[in-house]
């Protein structure tokens, strides 16, 4: 996306956009005081790509996220290419699942693989007094959209 503000433009990946709380929990972005989003620049989807996404909420479509996925697979046949997820309601940022793209990556999307990336969303989770319910929730709603994504 581009960034625009007194010194210029400059371009951040969407990856790079957000700042996690442990960098600093003062920022939601890495935008300065004076810089606006001016462009999102979104490369043209190339052949094989399937995506989706999904938001579990408690209410209305503008309540805030219980858990989310957004998925984007590249398939070379029935294999994963590449792969890029990340997660909504499990931080104050959207949250990349490094951990369930490595679990796809050269993989097949079998009944196996898709427990394995589920799993892989949640192993590391720590979840606070009172949200520990969104931890299945996350490891369901990835399972679900997997398989509403294979080929």
């Amino acid at each position: 996306m581009a960034l625009t503000g007194p010194k210029g433009t400059r371009v951040v990946k969407v990856e790079e956009f957000f700042m996690p709380p442990a960098v600093d929990p003062t920022q939601e972005t890495v935008a300065g005081p004076e810089e606006l989003v001016t462009e999102i620049l979104i490369p043209a989807p190339p052949p094989g790509l399937k995506s989706s996404y999904r938001k579990v909420r408690a209410r209305g479509a503008w309540d805030f996220a219980l858990a989310g996925a957004a998925l984007a697979l590249h398939f070379d046949g029935r294999r994963v290419a590449r792969a890029r997820v990340f997660l909504s309601g499990v931080a104050p940022i959207p949250w990349r699942a490094r951990e369930v793209e490595e679990a796809l990556t050269g993989r097949e999307l079998t009944a196996e693989t898709i427990a394995g990336a589920a799993a892989a969303a949640v192993r590391d989770a720590e979840p606070l007094s009172q949200n520990g319910y969104k931890v299945p929730l996350v490891r369901a709603v990835i399972e679900e959209e997997l398989e509403a994504i294979r080929p």
